[in-house]
């Protein structure tokens, strides 16, 4: 597997702000799965950059360009934000995941911006997802597809295929029940 170049984004805020609430807690509401999944990917052997944006960033300067993937974690009231910002990453070939609340809350709704959606999330299906990024990044922007039937991942995660672009990954707790 080829060493990726990542960018890892905490939306804290749904967008910018200067309010002095803002200024002091903003950062309280920092994430620990986003710092996990960076520290994954680098003892994987990736190049990892880690943004918490809390409303007072410039998201134009402090994002990369030179990016393979791009990782959002977002509450529901930043998701309008994420799925911009997926959308501008796209347009530039950069393959986009999402995870946190938002995600695992509406899996649906965010798969139709995101090349993954994450519930639930270990090291395994992050190494699994990092070994396909590569392929998913020689397609052209905005492909159309078309949502396959579920299938079941080898340890019981449920993984919806959008024919070769795409895999939305569901938490272990989600089993198919006949």
């Amino acid at each position: 597997m080829r060493k990726l170049r990542i960018a890892i984004v905490d939306l804290v805020a749904r967008g910018p702000t200067r309010s002095l609430y803002g200024r002091l807690m903003h950062a309280n509401l920092a994430s620990i799965m986003p710092q996990v999944l960076a520290v994954w990917c680098e003892e994987l052997g990736h190049d990892v950059r880690l943004i918490c944006y809390t409303g007072f960033e410039d998201l134009a300067k402090v994002l990369p360009t030179d990016i393979d993937l791009l990782v959002i974690s977002a509450f529901s009231q930043a998701a309008q934000l994420s799925y911009a910002m997926s959308h501008l990453f796209r347009q530039r070939g950069v393959v986009t995941a999402l995870g946190g609340p938002h995600a695992r809350c509406y899996p649906e709704d965010a798969r139709k911006y995101f090349d993954y959606v994450f519930g639930f999330t270990d090291k395994a299906t992050l190494a699994t997802m990092l070994a396909d990024c590569p392929t998913l990044r020689t397609r052209t922007p905005h492909q159309a597809v078309r949502p396959a039937s579920p299938a079941f991942l080898g340890d019981g995660r449920l993984c919806h295929r959008r024919e070769r672009v795409a895999e939305v990954y569901y938490g272990p707790m989600l089993r198919l029940e006949n």
